[in-house]
This record gives C-alpha cells, structure tokens and sequence, in this order.
C-alpha cells in the first residue's frame, strides 16, 4: 500500500470515528432513568475501534460514494449491539472480566442488575435507530429487511447462540469436531455481526443482490479472521495494549483457535482467511480503488496489536 493511500485511509479512520462517535452521542444524549442511560454511555462512548461501523460505512461507500452517509444509524446501530455484548460478556456469569478497553467494566461500576439492563436497553434502541433514522430515500422493505438481518444476526441463530456454545465447550469440554465446532462459534459470536455490517452498508446503498452475497462474504470471512487474531492477542498480548485481561481463555480452558491449532499454525490460517476476503471483494465486480478502505480494515483486523 503506498503511502498515499495509507494517509488517506488513516484520515478516513479518524473522521469516521469522530463522526460515528457523535451520531451515537446524539442517539444517546438523553432518557430516564438516568443511571440507565449513564451506563449505556458508559459503554458506548467508550473509545472504541469502531471497526463494524467502519465496515458499514466503507461498503456503503464503495457501492455509492455520494450518498454512503445514509448508512450512518445503520453503523451506530450495530456498535450498540457490540457494546451490549461486551457489557454482557464481561457480567460475572458469563466472561468475569473487570477492565474493558482499559476502564472498569461496566457492572463493576454501575453493578450487575443496571449493567445487564443497559445492554437490553442498547439492544431495543439499535432496532429504534434504524427504524425512525434511516432516510425516507431508503425504501421500507429494505430498512425492514435490514431490521430482521441484525436481529438475526444478534439473537439464537447469531451472536447469542455463538455465546451459548461458547460457553458449553469451556473448561475443557472438549466436542469430537472441535475446529469445524469452534468455526462454527466463531462465525456467529463474531462472524454475523461483521457480516451484517458490510451486507447491510451494501444492500442500504443499492447494491445487487449478487454484490450483497460477496460483500456479506467478505465480512464473514473478515469476522472470523478477527476473532483468530483476538485468540493469538489473548496468548501474545499485555493488559496495556489490550485494554482487557489477557490470558483468561487458557485459564478458563475455553476452545480457541491457538489452543486447538497453536499459534503458528492459527497465523497462517489468517494468511488465507486474507486471501479468501480479498477474493470476495474482487467478485464484487466494483472498481478496486473503490475497495481500498475495505482492504485496509481488512488488514487492520488481523494485523492488529490491541
């Protein structure tokens, strides 16, 4: 990648960032109960990476660069939805972590009972944002598919049911097909939500149902690729760069990628989960200088250090 392009696409990190970050601040600047909503911005506003959101807004743009902003309630919505199931995958049943993004997480400041209500509160609100701030450009049935997708996506087909399997294979419980099982955790803790995200910027900008399967693809392939990096970085990286405790899934004995296939081998494996990505978004038959911010989130996914 040439420098030019590494700036512009650092330029577009950061305004996008700032830009999510202030669409969600709105979506999020007031309600009552108060402590309900000061916990729901406590994990929301938090400094995220914003990588689900970036997905969204950079597939949008590659189908439509004009009028890609459309997708802007539909990338807060889906960074409400990760906020929940941090907030919830840190609650002492589940994950027990007390840092999140280098702060306390939010039941060890709020406690338990307001913690998991915020994330049901942020669940509820991402469908609302969609729904009452997508621009009326946008047909209804569109707006109403993408609606069901992210439920999907989040709920007993997706992430949640990902979550429940997750936590069926820790302690050592170990299944008969643990890579083809642990593949198939990752593709929905992980791998749906990331799928929604570039699926969703594609079919909100009009992209073909054709383009929509390969950017779909592109980000299930991308999610899967972040969830090994995140396995290697709890073996390899420190509460510093993580903003969380590392270690805690060779404690808990959970079913990684590096516990069954090693680091070396799991760093290859991201080799050609790289290759396969790439390999979606060329289907797409869109320009590939329309592309590079895709490819560069792709490489920032894996190659990431926190």
């Amino acid at each position: 990648m040439v420098a030019t392009t590494k700036s512009n696409f650092e330029e577009f990190v950061a305004q996008k960032r700032m830009l999510v970050d202030a669409h969600l601040a709105e979506y999020l600047a007031t309600g009552s109960p108060e402590v309900l909503w000061e916990s729901m911005r406590y994990s929301v506003l938090s400094a995220g990476k914003r990588i689900r959101a970036l997905l969204c807004l950079a597939t949008a743009k590659a189908v439509n660069e004009e009028n890609y902003l459309v997708a802007m309630p539909c990338a807060c919505a889906i960074e409400m939805i990760h906020a929940m199931s941090l907030i919830h995958d840190d609650l002492p049943a589940l994950d027990n972590d007390d840092i999140r993004r280098g702060k306390p997480t939010n039941h060890k400041v709020f406690g338990e009972a307001t913690a998991l209500l915020a994330g049901d509160a942020l669940l509820m609100l991402a469908m609302e944002t969609i729904a009452n701030h997508i621009s009326d450009t946008v047909d209804k049935s569109v707006v109403l598919k993408v609606i069901s997708e992210l439920a999907n996506a989040t709920g007993a087909h997706g992430m949640v049911g990902g979550q429940v399997d997750d936590i069926a294979f820790t302690g050592g419980k170990l299944p008969d097909d643990k890579l083809a099982v642990l593949q198939s955790i990752h593709l929905r803790k992980t791998g749906m939500l990331t799928r929604f995200s570039t699926w969703s910027g594609a079919t909100l900008l009009g992209a073909t149902p054709e383009q929509q399967s390969h950017f779909a693809r592109f980000g299930e392939i991308l999610g899967l690729a972040f969830q090994i990096t995140d396995d290697l970085l709890d073996v390899t990286g420190s509460a510093e760069t993580l903003g969380k405790t590392p270690g805690k899934d060779a404690h808990a004995m959970k079913l990684t990628w590096v516990a069954i296939e090693g680091i070396d081998k799991s760093k290859a494996k991201l080799v050609d989960l790289r290759c396969e990505a790439e390999d979606a978004l060329a289907k797409t038959g869109i320009a590939k200088k329309s592309l590079t911010y895709l490819e560069s989130l792709l490489q920032l996914a894996i190659f990431r250090i926190s």
